[in-house]
This record gives structure tokens, C-alpha cells and sequence, in this order.
């Protein structure tokens, strides 16, 4: 994998954790939802990581 790709992915799995966590301080996700939506991204980002590895 080159790091151009493995850059986008880390900014990707970033991002969709940073708003997770901006929708858990407003109050719209429960901190339940946010391990899942932690859980998941870290999975779906690992996969991919190493897909393209």
C-alpha cells in the first residue's frame, strides 16, 4: 500500500469518529452508539488497511 492511500484511509476513520464524538457532545448519540460507531469504523478502516497492504 502507498501512503497516499493509507493517509486517506487514517483521515477517513478520523473524520467519521469526529463526528461521532461532536454527535455524542450534542447529545444525538448515546455512548453506546458511539463505542458501535468507534467499533465499527476501526474494523471497516483495519479491513481496508489491510486489503490494500
Amino acid at each position: 500500500m502507498d501512503a497516499e492511500r493509507a493517509i486517506t484511509l487514517l483521515v477517513l476513520g478520523a473524520a467519521i469518529i469526529g463526528v461521532g464524538v461532536a454527535l455524542h457532545r450534542q447529545g444525538a448519540l448515546g455512548r453506546g452508539a458511539l463505542a458501535l460507531v468507534v467499533a465499527m469504523t476501526v474494523t471497516i478502516v483495519g479491513f481496508l488497511f489491510l486489503t490494500y497492504s
